[in-house]
């Protein structure tokens, strides 16, 4: 299921896991090493919002891994 929200999305992923009652959310997000040093991320601000486990998978384009292999 996707979703295009309007507002704070962890609103409105709190009001869709307690709509659909999920066993586990999964958030797509580009890496961002600082926020998630510091638990800022999505998936760590994530599983104190929600009540439901969160797995985190990284998004890469095709540009980022030429770059990364540069």
């Amino acid at each position: 299921m996707g979703q295009l929200v309007e507002g704070h999305p962890l609103d409105q992923l709190r009001a869709v896991v307690e709509e659909i009652g999920p066993d586990e959310v999964i958030l797509l997000t580009e890496p961002h090493a600082t926020e998630k040093f510091f638990h800022r991320d999505w998936a760590s601000r994530a599983r104190h919002e929600v009540g439901v486990p969160v797995l985190k998978l990284y998004a890469h384009s095709d540009e980022q891994k030429t770059d990364e292999n540069s």
